[in-house]
């Protein structure tokens, strides 16, 4: 928590308030970062009383954007016991509490009720999980009728990625679909799947601009991310850039709906 907040340039004077909006460019732990958030808010619009689920919350960046951009409510969860630790820390410190939540729980078994949100999200976290079927069916059960989910991961093309990438140091860590196999997990899983769409050009066209730009993190966006991914983050976003432009994988959004 001490090394994420020094990054974050701002007034350290006693009493000086923290805002969501100064953390953003280094809380958002998901391809294209927080553009991708702001994107993906944008689509699933929810209405200010609307309750929302965030699966893989990691320390709450994409909950913090939904709670100022449109003031609903977020629960998010997470298997991290720091990154919910910090979620919570950083959300109060943004005068956020009232209407965030985080729990750390496990998705493929949801401490919820049937019914219980308005609609859902999990950005790139699927990679992560070695049972979407179980995930997924949770997801079914726990979002109201006419709910929504949308979900960002990465998916399998040919070949194999190069490791170390962003989500795991290894092929161990590593759970990735083919896209059509993923949609098929949705649409098994009683989901009526709105829309596909492939952001691999977009991932590819914001790397290529910041590098035609000269454009790099600075020390503090550097010591941010390596906090919560790992010393090794550069490397692993370079693999994930270039395993994304030889055609290995992919970077796929699903927008699926819970039938009324």
């Amino acid at each position: 928590m001490a090394r994420i907040l020094a990054a974050v340039p701002r007034s350290h004077d006693e009493g000086a308030a923290l805002t969501a909006n100064q953390v953003f460019s280094f809380d958002q732990l998901h391809g294209r970062e927080l553009l991708a958030t702001q994107e993906h808010a944008a689509r699933l619009h929810p209405a200010k009383d609307a309750h929302l689920l965030d699966i893989g919350a990691g320390i709450g960046g994409p909950a913090r954007y939904f709670a100022t951009t449109f003031g609903c409510r977020i629960t998010g969860i997470d298997l991290t016991p720091d990154f919910i630790l910090a979620a919570k820390e950083i959300s109060t410190l943004c005068n956020l509490g009232d209407l965030l939540t985080f729990v750390e729980a496990d998705a493929a078994n949801l401490p919820f009720a049937a019914d219980t949100f308005d609609h859902a999200y999990s950005f790139y976290v699927g990679m992560n999980l070695p049972d979407k079927v179980a995930v997924v069916g949770e997801c079914f059960r726990v979002l109201k009728p006419g709910g929504r989910l949308l979900w960002t991961e990465v998916t399998q093309l040919a070949g194999d990625p190069h490791y170390p990438l962003p989500w795991a140091r290894s092929v161990e860590g590593s759970h990735l679909h083919t896209r059509e196999t993923l949609i098929d997990v949705f649409r098994t899983g009683g989901f009526e799947v709105l829309s596909v769409e492939d952001e691999t050009g977009a991932h590819l066209e914001l790397a290529r601009q910041n590098k035609l730009s000269g454009k790099v993190s600075t020390a503090a966006q550097r010591q941010a991310n390596e906090v919560v991914l790992g010393a090794d983050f550069v490397e692993r976003r370079k693999n994930y850039i270039q395993s994304l432009a030889e055609g290995r994988i992919a970077s796929t959004l699903i927008d699926a709906l819970k039938p009324i």
